[in-house]
């Protein structure tokens, strides 16, 4: 399985022939609006803390049944950014449109769709849209962390005259992207597995060594009609629909028709299956939570008679 955790390290490191663009900002033309182009909802207008707009659309919160970190979606409007700032340990994985983020003294990195870079806790920062595109990244971040006595966790904004004048670090797509559609890159070899009844693909998207100290993310890609058996996590899962239309259910529960952007969630313990519909590839992020209960149990798979006849509308 091939990872694509990018670490700002690593981005520079390893990329030496991405460009260095000083003053790039200054060159761009009029906005481009492309906010149909990104696949989950805004969530909540929270302008009034940043420069220019910004919405925060929390779709996985901090409680005791899954015990994953907060975890956010923000969607920053072009040029749209926050202040320099510090906080715990995070990583952001950039879901649609073209970002920006900064630590002190370090030229801006340009974050893409299916990049992930991890931001060590107590490092000062700011993140954002670049000038001529709408931004979308998913948060997640260890709020455990405790800010050293004396530490100013809110400092300036960023003027428009230092945005303008950014020196940036374009990176390369880390991994080549079989099917550019995706939002992530699909692992090259597919998985040939008992308990599904067509092939699937299982990429990283994060390990467990990680700045939120969170259970590590994977990439699902299941091809047209391709779903699995009824199975159990004993610590749970939790699914976040990123292309496609595909289904989740919970044994004795209502059919969840799932499009890019819901989330779905299987409490420890109980029995779920998950997959793509007959209307094309579905993919989606996964993450088995309470990562202390390890163990899946599989069970019989829905018959082909009565999955073709779900429906592909909620």
């Amino acid at each position: 399985m091939k990872k694509i955790m990018i670490t700002l390290i690593a981005c520079c490191a390893l990329f030496m022939s991405c460009a260095s663009v000083k003053g790039s900002q200054e060159k761009k033309n009029a906005s481009t609006d492309n906010r149909d182009d990104l696949k989950f909802e805004l969530g909540t207008d929270v302008s009034h803390r940043f420069t220019g707009t910004a919405y925060r659309n929390d779709i996985i919160n901090l409680d005791e049944t899954y015990n994953f970190p907060q975890t956010n979606v923000i969607t920053f409007g072009p040029a749209g950014r926050s202040g320099w700032h510090v906080h715990g340990g995070m990583y952001v994985i950039g879901i649609g449109g073209v970002g920006l983020y900064q630590e002190e003294g370090k030229p801006a990195i340009i974050i893409r769709k299916g990049d992930v870079v991890q931001i060590s806790a107590g490092v000062k920062h700011w993140h954002g849209a670049t000038a001529d595109s709408w931004y979308q990244q998913i948060v997640v971040y260890d709020k455990n962390w405790t800010a050293p006595e004396g530490l100013d966790t809110h400092g300036s904004s960023v003027s428009d005259e230092d945005y303008a004048k950014l020196e940036m670090i374009e990176c390369p797509d880390r991994v080549a992207k079989p099917d550019a559609s995706l939002m992530f890159a699909r692992a090259e070899k597919e998985a040939a597995l008992p308990t599904f009844n067509g092939p699937v693909y299982v990429s990283g998207i994060t390990d467990d060594d990680n700045a939120a100290k969170a259970p590590g993310m994977h990439y699902v890609v299941f091809p047209k009609g391709t779903y699995n058996n009824w199975h159990k996590h004993a610590g749970g899962q939790i699914i976040i629909a990123t292309d496609g239309i595909g289904y989740h259910q919970l044994r004795g529960g209502k059919l969840e028709i799932l499009y890019p952007g819901d989330v779905a969630f299987c409490p420890p313990g109980e029995t779920h299956w998950h997959g793509g519909s007959l209307n094309g590839t579905f993919a989606h992020i996964t993450v088995n939570t309470n990562p202390d209960k390890k163990g899946v149990e599989w069970y019989e798979r829905l018959s082909e008679e009565e999955y073709k006849k779900l429906p592909l509308k909620k």
